[in-house]
């Protein structure tokens, strides 16, 4: 497909660049909106999972398009088991247009929601640490094998950022 729309951390150029490994200058991203559709935060965790209903406002993102092939994978990885690739209908570019986005798998939304500049005030350099040290077990392990190493690179991230504060 090509288009994948982004609600959560990979909203933020920055992690994308660390997830992908290199720039996004060669990709088109542009604003986008899921509607009918509110984020919520994963059980304890700090990122959100999207959920829907006729009762919600619906939910800013980024459409992002020319993704390569590695790029993608790479994202998959960073997306861990936790999260399934599913087809959306985004409003981008004054149009409707469909779009891949992470479906929850393996996580549970709590009843708290997550707000995209709330999360880049409080979080995003502490997630910037974390998406670094996960990335470095890419191509060493399956996303389901480092998935055992969650807890532990969570860890390490959270001292690694605080030493440098």
């Amino acid at each position: 497909m090509g288009n994948y729309f982004f609600y959560g951390t990979l909203r933020s150029i920055s992690v994308l660049e660390k997830v992908i490994g290199k720039t996004s200058n060669h990709l088109n991203i542009i604003p986008a909106f899921a509607p009918k559709s509110e984020l919520r935060l994963v059980i304890d965790e700090n990122f959100p999972v999207i959920i829907f209903g006729d009762n919600y406002t619906g939910v800013d993102g980024i459409l992002v398009k020319g993704l390569t092939d590695d790029d993608i994978a790479r994202i998959r990885f960073f997306e861990d088991v936790e999260f399934a690739p599913k087809i959306m209908s985004v409003e981008a570019g004054g149009k409707h247009q469909k779009a891949e986005y992470f479906s929850q798998k393996g996580v549970e939304p709590s009843m708290n929601p997550w707000f995209y500049e709330e999360w880049k005030e409080q979080d995003e350099a502490l997630t910037l640490v974390t998406t670094e040290l996960w990335m470095q077990l890419y191509g060493k392990y399956t996303a389901e094998e480092a998935d055992q190493y969650w807890n532990d690179v969570k860890k390490q991230a959270y001292h690694k950022y605080h030493s440098q504060q």
